[in-house]
């Protein structure tokens, strides 16, 4: 995908919600481990409701939707963003830090290779990388340095996309994925939160990138927020609702004008601390 293409899509993979993800999460794990306070059970019923919706809502906004079954032996599956990079026809298979996912990569190996991308996989058993910590522009790949990612696995990611530059970009827990901190919130353009972990990526950004962005800066609480995490697509810019995020949905609207802006929620999958881009794969 060229930079002058930037932000169109055809098609989504999403995958439905399983049973196990309720009590089994690696994020319940995580947090526990981290001394972070648990949420209260995931309410199945009304996270299937707002996946249906968060589903519905993208073929609404033009795509197709490629709906991938529930697998209750991977709790955390409807993760997909995890499992794949994807630029243009060309798509790299991650490998997650944790070994329990590790097991999604074949089901989404074959989805991709029946829709016909050309298809790599992280083959090296000490490298890591998740997709929630690799952020497209059109122009290079920033890359979270992090819990989930680690050198090895952004060399590959480098390797699989020789084409573009990839910066890696230091991430401390609790913060795990850098798509909690920036994200792409349209060409040229970069939702940042203003936490410490934002600030730092933007730092980084503005020093060492190839190309020039613009920050949008939004409200970030480490347990709280997440409203800069958003998808862009076709025009589109999917954000968080207003009861998640008053000021960002208003910063979001003053910056934006004229773009289709869609409010959207997977709120019960914040539980198990998901954000919008979590839940799919876009490809062109």
């Amino acid at each position: 995908m060229s930079s002058s293409n930037f932000g169109t899509y055809k098609r989504a993979i999403v995958r439905q919600i399983p049973d196990s993800i309720r009590d089994h999460s690696e994020a319940l794990k995580d947090r526990e481990e981290q001394g972070i306070p648990i949420h209260e059970p995931i309410d199945l019923e009304k996270a299937r409701t707002e996946h249906a919706l968060y589903t519905q809502t993208l073929r609404d906004l033009g795509l197709e939707v490629t709906v991938v079954p529930a697998d209750e032996s991977t709790p955390d599956c409807p993760f997909v963003e995890d499992i794949c990079v994807v630029v243009g026809n060309k798509a790299l298979l991650t490998r997650p830090q944790g070994a329990a996912r590790r097991k999604e990569v074949d089901t989404i190996e074959k989805v991709l290779t029946d829709l016909g991308l050309e298809v790599h996989r992280i083959r090296n058993k000490r490298a890591t990388l998740e997709g929630g910590d690799v952020v497209f522009t059109g122009h290079e790949f920033f890359v979270g340095d992090s819990a989930c990612s680690n050198p090895k696995g952004h060399k590959i990611l480098a390797e699989t996309f020789p084409e573009y530059p990839v910066l890696a970009i230091p991430l401390d827990p609790p913060k795990f994925h850098l798509k909690g901190a920036i994200c792409m919130a349209a060409p040229g353009v970069m939702a940042v939160g203003e936490s410490k972990w934002g600030v730092r990526a933007w730092k980084k950004i503005q020093k060492h990138a190839k190309f020039t962005y613009e920050p949008l800066w939004l409200p970030d609480k480490v347990f709280a927020d997440h409203t800069c995490d958003v998808i862009f697509f076709n025009g589109n810019l999917v954000h968080c609702k207003s009861q998640e995020g008053a000021e960002s949905v208003k910063r979001f609207a003053e910056r934006f004008p004229d773009v289709n802006r869609v409010e959207l929620t997977i709120g019960e999958l914040k539980k198990v601390d998901a954000g919008l881009t979590c839940c799919s794969v876009l490809l062109s």
